[in-house]
């Protein structure tokens, strides 16, 4: 195995642990939350405390991974995910769930900028694309396993899947210690590059309309995922178990769509055609999601909205790296900010969307989508995507 090639398999196979059980609990928060007195609003509100933590964070550990190197940044993130999944699994009280949840936010968010910056440190052009590609393929694989395994395991104990999930995120911590080597050399750190955090300067950012598509999408994904159990539940009177088998045919959808196919698509048609293809078929699935009759029609239109989130997460990734200015781990930092940004708003007000008439959440999300295609338009074109604009 080469140099080149060794780090990133080493890093799918530690994200793939940590989605596997990150995807474990996926079933498992919306019925926790009804079960200690919750509802839509309160699930909204959980799901966005995450996301403020990392909206404030992320810009910090991408920052700090282009200063001291990527290596000892991923390593909290590890032991963030290993000590918050377990504390979630003694909760016993509403507003621990809370508590536990911004503590997961502010450690956790040090994981994902700092992986793509692995990616951007270890591949160039083309190769770039195709590396968040693998990456996006490690977590929809570990998405696969995760969600399936977290319905049967918590059917009966709602406890029990967020103690596998810790024990799985803390076995990934020896792992990259013993075998994840550092791949920003000494003399590239101290980068001043992209400043982190997100002031009106931004606007003036040439990426900053990817980072207003990462925050529409962002906003339109959480806003389902914060809705969808309820949704599903509703309407075809899906449970923890059958939530866990859907989540595991989309993980099985985005590993062969990311894994197979990113790569060879943005050769052909590049980032910036893929970005906008992902928001159109995204937008086509929520609408298509609202007037599906039946559990195997919901199967269909929640594939047509993960498969637009499936070409839009990497190619987007990929663009912000390439067109980054200076440090790639600020850059990065920054759009996960932006990620983080539509994932407060969107679940707290798809939640109170959602309290109001079940399908007003999706229709806003689908009209937000079509509404940044035409925004973005020739803006983004402007971007190069291919592999002839180095990282």
């Amino acid at each position: 195995m080469s140099e080149k090639i060794k780090p990133i398999a080493v890093l799918f196979v530690t994200l793939l642990l940590v989605m596997v059980g990150f995807g474990i609990v996926i079933p498992i928060f919306p019925f926790l939350i009804i079960d200690l007195g919750g509802g839509a609003t309160a699930l909204g509100f959980f799901m966005a405390a995450y996301s403020v933590m990392q909206f404030i964070c992320a810009p910090f550990w991408g920052r700090l991974s282009d200063r001291i190197g990527r290596r000892p940044v991923l390593l909290i993130g590890l032991v963030g995910y290993g000590i918050t999944f377990t504390l979630f699994g003694l909760v016993s009280e509403l507003w621990m769930m809370f508590a536990i949840r911004v503590l997961s936010g502010i450690l956790s968010s040090a994981t994902l900028p700092t992986a793509m910056a692995y990616i951007g440190d270890t591949t160039s052009g083309a190769e770039r694309s195709k590396g968040m590609g693998i990456l996006g393929a490690a977590m929809g694989l570990g998405m696969i396993v995760g969600p399936a395994m977290g319905g049967w395991l918590g059917q009966n104990n709602f406890a029990l899947p967020f103690f596998v999930a810790g024990g799985l995120a803390v076995l990934t911590v020896p792992f990259a210690i013993l075998f994840l080597p550092e791949t920003l050399p000494e003399s590239d750190r101290n980068t001043p590059g992209d400043k982190a955090g997100i002031t009106l300067e931004v606007v003036k950012h040439p990426l900053f309309m990817v980072f207003l598509i990462c925050f529409v999408f962002n906003f339109t994904s959480s806003l389902f995922q914060g809705t969808f159990a309820l949704f599903a539940a509703d309407k075809v009177g899906f449970g923890p178990k059958e939530l866990g088998i859907l989540f595991a045919v989309l993980g099985i959808i985005s590993v062969i769509i990311q894994g197979g196919l990113v790569g060879k698509l943005v050769k052909r048609f590049g980032d910036v055609k893929l970005v906008k293809a992902g928001l159109l078929i995204g937008s086509a699935g929520m609408l298509l999601m609202l007037l599906a009759p039946n559990v195997f029609w919901l199967y269909v239109t929640s594939a047509i909205f993960n498969i637009g989130w499936t070409l839009l997460s990497p190619t987007s990734s990929s663009l912000v790296s390439k067109n980054a200015s200076g440090g790639q781990g600020a850059a990065l930092g920054i759009m996960q900010s932006f990620n983080s940004f539509g994932r407060i708003f969107g679940p707290m007000v798809g939640g109170a969307l959602y309290d109001i008439q079940m399908s007003i959440p999706y229709s806003l999300g689908a009209v937000s989508m079509l509404l940044i295609v035409l925004v973005s338009g020739n803006k983004i074109s402007r971007l190069r995507g291919d592999e002839t604009l180095k990282g």
